[in-house]
């Protein structure tokens, strides 16, 4: 799985949508471990398909036994754990 990064007609703008989300997720199966990035320069890592739920506006992240609320429009792209990272 590479990188994945959405541009929007701005090319300054980098906005990751929900059917991209979604198709990250299930593209790989086994599933494969993820990190978002958001515009803010945080990154979120997924290492289970149960730890995350995507919606049209929001997506919720579980890490550590904290949910962390993400508006998508900040996810700037979304890159695979390789197995160094885990």
């Amino acid at each position: 799985m590479e990188a994945l990064h959405c541009q929007d007609k701005r090319p300054e703008v980098s906005i990751v949508n929900e059917d991209e989300l979604k198709k990250a997720i299930k593209a790989q199966q086994p599933f494969q471990p993820l990190r978002l990035h958001l515009s803010n320069g945080a990154a979120f890592e997924v290492r289970h398909p149960d730890a995350i739920l995507i919606g049209s506006r929001t997506t919720a992240i579980l890490v550590e036994g904290a949910i962390h609320l993400i508006a998508n429009i900040h996810i700037s792209h979304i890159e695979p754990l390789v197995a160094a990272d885990r």
